[in-house]
């Protein structure tokens, strides 16, 4: 008996023998067919994989720089304010607002 190659191989082979059943449940029985797909090849699921995870990471990079360019605007446009009202300082908030747009870009290029 040679090796099977994939799961159609696998179901095309005859049955084993069983021991002999009853007259009326062997009428009843049904039988049992290969399931309807191949399932994809190692490098194909590797690759899909892959695929996933980066847009995921793109992802991710896209919200977390808009979010933290969308802080560091808010904190400067709020001391802004506060200082302009009732004068003194305020604070430009340029760490998170460039680390955030070098997010931003960095998920977008990617």
């Amino acid at each position: 008996m040679s090796e099977p190659n994939d799961l159609d191989d696998v179901f095309r082979q005859p049955p084993p023998a069983a021991p002999p059943i009853g007259a009326a449940i062997a009428k009843r029985a049904r039988a049992i067919s290969a399931p309807p797909w191949n399932p994809p090849s190692g490098e194909a699921f590797a690759a899909s994989i892959y695929e996933q995870e980066r847009r995921d990471k793109k992802s991710r990079d896209i919200a977390f720089g808009a979010i933290l360019l969308v802080i560091g605007i808010l904190v400067t446009a709020f001391t802004y304010d506060s200082a302009s009202h009732e004068g003194g300082t305020y604070i430009i908030a340029w760490g998170p607002m460039i680390y955030g747009a070098i997010r931003v870009i960095k998920g977008l290029a990617a």
